[in-house]
């Protein structure tokens, strides 16, 4: 009987010890960067507060107090114009929150009806998730349909990126890259289909953004059967080209030719009538 005994006062005695320890331990909260925050006090509501004192760090440093009716919320320049003290509830509001308020945040409260008690919470401050956004990488039309490959990025870490294809026919193929915040899409967008909807969700925890949706667009034709080769160049053109090119050059010849024989005869001062008529006819045959 005395090992049955014994067994059941050391669980009694360890549930004791684990009570105080989760009692100790501070509650946490989470806020997001830019925002406000309320911290409880958890002070019994019927309570008449005559003395609240909120403090950081281990040396209790006070951030915010109410003394003999008196409220001070300007004690360290970090929170400076940025809290409000409920001296009714206890509770402690901090304004348009930073990285810096991040920490443990402890509470005092006496009245004239109870104990003093206190209360420690431990604040987290967490940047909101942003909204991701979409990059079409090709979008190609091909037999029978529309290749389409489509990126999706966001500049926040530890996130999970979802993707959303309408009509939910679309064949697609997903690939996640959880190192770099991104996924990519391949998606097959038959002729039936006409157009497709993707949109791209970021979650973390219990947040939730989505991007805009995107409809893209084939901007290009690829060939992948029964093929025909593009229309040769009309040679017509290229032959009136090269005639016309023969013309010139010849006329520049002859014509030079034609001038040197002027210059060369015209000097002379005796031409026979035989010579004169040759000459007509070598000019005229140019």
């Amino acid at each position: 009987m005395k090992l049955p005994t014994c067994l059941t006062f050391f669980f009694q005695a360890l549930l004791i010890v684990e009570r105080a320890a989760l009692a100790k331990s501070p509650q946490e909260v989470s806020g997001y960067l830019g925002e406000n925050i309320t911290l409880h006090s958890g002070v019994d509501p019927s309570w008449s507060l005559t003395k609240i004192e909120w403090s950081i760090f281990t040396n209790n440093t006070w951030i915010a107090t109410y003394h003999s009716g008196k409220t001070m919320t300007d004690l360290v320049h970090q929170y400076k114009g940025r809290l409000t003290l409920n001296t009714m509830t206890g509770d402690l509001t901090i304004h348009n929150l930073t990285a810096k308020d991040a920490t443990e945040y402890t509470v005092d409260l006496s009245s004239s009806e109870a104990e003093p008690e206190g209360n420690t919470i431990k604040l987290n401050v967490k940047q909101k998730l942003r909204e991701p956004s979409i990059q079409i990488v090709t979008s190609t039309s091909v037999e029978n349909g529309c290749f389409m490959v489509v990126n999706c990025s966001s500049l926040d870490k530890g996130i999970n990126l979802s993707w959303s294809v309408e009509p939910v026919s679309v064949l697609t193929i997903n690939k996640h890259n959880p190192s770099d915040s991104s996924a990519q899409l391949f998606a097959f967008v038959n002729t039936t289909q006409n157009l497709a909807n993707f949109t791209c969700t970021s979650r973390r925890d219990i947040e939730r953004v989505p991007s805009k949706t995107v409809t893209p667009k084939c901007d290009s034709k690829i060939c992948v059967s029964n093929c025909t080769s593009p229309p040769p160049p009309r040679r017509v053109t290229h032959h009136r080209a090269r005639y016309s090119a023969v013309l010139f050059l010849s006329g520049t010849v002859f014509g030079s030719i034609g001038v040197i024989i002027i210059y060369r005869y015209a000097g002379k001062r005796k031409i026979t009538l035989r010579g004169k008529c040759s000459f007509i006819v070598l000019v005229c045959a140019v």
